[in-house]
């Protein structure tokens, strides 16, 4: 990234159409303007948002205007490297007043922006904290969406999405941006492989399982990482259709493995 800064929150802005159902321009490219007058390192932390989405998603952003065709954005660049493709790429747009500008499409990592997989493509506008996301279509821009701080000030706008696809929902308030740290599945995965690490029995009374009131602590805890494992994939699955998820295995199931690895007595079910 180009600051220590998280990435924005990201919002899904309808897809990629041909010229005829986005304004008529370019078929299947996106258009993103960001606020000038914004710090340069938050610029190109929107874009840095933007990409890792993508990346998420199998996609790459590749620039199409003179002077930077082909080129794709890095999140893994320098800062000075990432500066000079952001400058290379905003120049290269006819200028908008108040905004820099960029064209790009979303192709899959594997092919370029002439493939297939550029065609019905998602987009995606960062949000700001505070702020929300209003939608609109027409003026030449086709399906398009724009990101408010605040105080009001369109920060972001993206557009020439394909109107006869729009967002099902209106407005969305921008929530407070999540907090670095590890994905609440790696969480549960690791709490899970806590359970099965050896551990002595206690054979007071006859009772072979663990302190009741510590069981009964890790199960809460349990309960808690899966669901908020389930609301953060329900989100996904709705924000990102395109993608393809890899098989999970239940975590119900694996939770009751794990208790009976760890060679636990007659504890309450957790399932």
């Amino acid at each position: 990234m180009a600051n220590n800064a998280p990435y924005y929150s990201t919002y899904r802005s309808g897809y990629t159409g041909p010229s005829e159902r986005i304004g008529g321009s370019s078929p299947y490219h996106i258009d993103l303007k960001i606020l000038s007058e914004l710090p340069l390192d938050d610029q190109i932390r929107a874009l840095d948002s933007l990409a890792s989405k993508y990346k998420e998603l199998g996609r790459s952003i590749e620039f199409s205007n003179a002077g930077v065709s082909g080129s794709r954005w890095d999140i893994n660049a320098t800062p000075e490297q990432k500066k000079a493709l952001f400058n290379a790429a905003t120049s290269a747009h006819a200028a908008r007043p108040g905004y820099n500008s960029l064209d790009f499409y979303v192709p899959l990592t594997g092919e370029d922006r002439y493939g297939k997989s550029a065609e019905g493509a998602s987009i995606f506008i960062p949000g700001i904290e505070g702020g929300k996301i209003r939608r609109g279509s027409g003026g030449n821009y086709g399906y398009y969406s724009e990101a408010l701080d605040p105080s009001g000030r369109v920060v972001f706008r993206v557009g020439h999405g394909d109107v006869s696809r729009p967002e099902a929902e209106g407005d969305i308030a921008v929530g407070k941006q999540p907090a670095a740290g590890k994905p609440t599945e790696e969480l549960l995965e690791e709490y899970i492989a806590g359970l099965t690490k050896p551990r002595e029995k206690s054979f007071e009374s006859g009772y072979t399982g663990p302190d009741p009131e510590s069981f009964t602590k890790a199960n809460d805890r349990i309960d808690d990482l899966y669901m908020q494992l389930m609301a953060k994939r329900a989100y996904q699955d709705a924000q990102e259709p395109e993608k393809i998820k890899a098989p999970r295995e239940n975590a119900a199931f694996s939770v009751a493995k794990a208790m009976g690895q760890a060679s636990f007595g007659r504890p309450r079910s957790v399932i």
